[in-house]
């Protein structure tokens, strides 16, 4: 098969996204026992996972689960801060990047359960060195605030406070099992977070979403417009290896992302065509130091908690709880162990970095340098792209996806690296 022909056989796959590997089974043969070595990272970031959520909206892909009672998230909470101490002594020269709370939705816990998670995140940081552009940040919703968690999240030195939104279309959400937003409280929640001092509240909103049309993005931009938080996110929704069902067509996701992306533009928010990130500030990328360090620069990360991915310069890993069922069986466990842990080669290394960039809509060929997949399939392929408008190199290390490119990220990227 032709490259030519191989994308073409790609371009209208839905599974040829941000996800990697296509299927669990792939990374069968770089299975081993035990946990992911970090003998080489000095410089890495953490991330906390909070699979709880108020509801289960039926887009997310996500581990999450129905709210337990408090006894349960503290019990959570008290093993994940028992893993943190445990990998800081194993790992005593470690540099921190960033440190993201993410889920499912932190901010659903009790404000008793809250309050101990900011505290564990205050000792797990403490006598750590930190880089000099380190910016932790947290995801909540908006029905889930209040006023102490908010001071909690400030007093803790977050900078960056991650809401999601989805769609201001309350029908939208409704055939995702999502409540919607008032945009009063929207807005009451955005300047109480700006009053307490946390610098950045970012925004995340969907396309591709059942019911979604002009209208309904055009209602999300007036909104944006009044509430004018400092950073949004769009996401997309796909197919992956663990739900597949009923999507979009690839012409009416590029034709949703550009009706954002022309909009948000419109609005003074900075971007890049084929970038997931927007900021009103010309000097940032609209992401915290982890997502900062994970995708542009491939840089290492240790997760904790239920299903949390984790990832060196040798492979990557997952804890217990992912791809299971009914992770909610793990709970009542006193600690969150690696369950899958893949020491991959080099080009599987370079797959996966590709398949996570893709979101940044650029990758660094320094890096795949350094991964060793410049050989000449790559050339040929890379060749391809460029001839056809599908990257371009504008000479400063980084290749970008092209407005056309775009169109068909998925199988573009996956040229690279398949």
């Amino acid at each position: 098969m032709t490259i030519s022909e191989l994308f073409e056989s790609r371009k209208n796959n839905p599974n040829w996204n941000t996800s990697y590997p296509l299927n669990p089974l792939d990374w069968a043969p770089y299975r081993v026992p035990g946990a992911l070595p970090f003998r080489k990272d000095e410089r890495l970031s953490f991330y906390v996972h909070i699979p709880f959520c108020k509801q289960l909206c039926s887009f997310c892909e996500y581990t999450r689960m129905v709210c337990p009672n408090e006894e349960a998230q503290m019990h959570y909470l008290k093993a994940i801060e028992s893993d943190i101490e445990i990998f800081k002594l194993e790992h005593p020269d470690i540099i921190l990047l960033g440190f993201d709370i993410g889920g499912g939705t932190p901010t659903s816990l009790s404000e008793v359960a809250f309050a101990s998670l900011m505290e564990i995140y205050q000792k797990a940081v403490k006598g750590l060195p930190i880089s000099t552009d380190y910016e932790p940040s947290i995801e909540g919703t908006f029905n889930t605030l209040s006023i102490p968690k908010l001071e909690a999240i400030a007093k803790s030195g977050f900078a960056r406070l991650s809401l999601g939104v989805q769609s201001s279309s309350c029908e939208v959400l409704r055939r995702h099992h999502r409540n919607g937003n008032d945009e009063s409280k929207m807005l009451f929640w955005i300047q109480a977070a700006s009053s307490m001092g946390i610098r950045k509240v970012n925004l995340d909103y969907m396309y591709g979403l059942n019911g979604q049309d002009i209208s309904s993005i055009d209602r999300d931009l007036e909104i944006i417009s009044r509430l004018r938080p400092q950073q949004i996110t769009l996401y997309e929704m796909r197919d992956n290896i663990v739900r597949s069902g009923k999507h979009s067509s690839k012409e009416d996701l590029y034709l949703q992302y550009s009706q954002y992306y022309k909009g948000l533009e419109s609005l003074g928010y900075m971007s890049r065509f084929g970038q997931n990130t927007f900021s009103t500030d010309p000097d940032d990328l609209g992401l915290s130091s982890y997502l900062r360090s994970r995708m542009i620069n491939r840089a290492s990360y240790k997760g904790f908690g239920l299903s949390a991915q984790s990832m060196s310069v040798s492979g990557l890993s997952y804890n217990v709880g992912k791809l299971d069922e009914h992770p909610e069986t793990f709970l009542n466990e006193d600690a969150f162990s690696e369950r899958y842990t893949y020491i991959l080669p080099a080009k599987e290394l370079a797959a996966k970095y590709m398949a996570i960039s893709a979101y940044y809509g650029a990758i660094s060929k320094d890096i795949l340098t350094q991964l060793g997949v410049d050989n000449e399939t790559f050339r040929e392929r890379l060749d391809f792209c460029l001839a056809n408008d599908l990257f371009c190199d504008f000479g400063d290390g980084l290749l970008y996806i092209t407005p056309k490119g775009f169109m068909h990220y998925g199988a573009v990227f996956s040229l690279l690296y398949d």
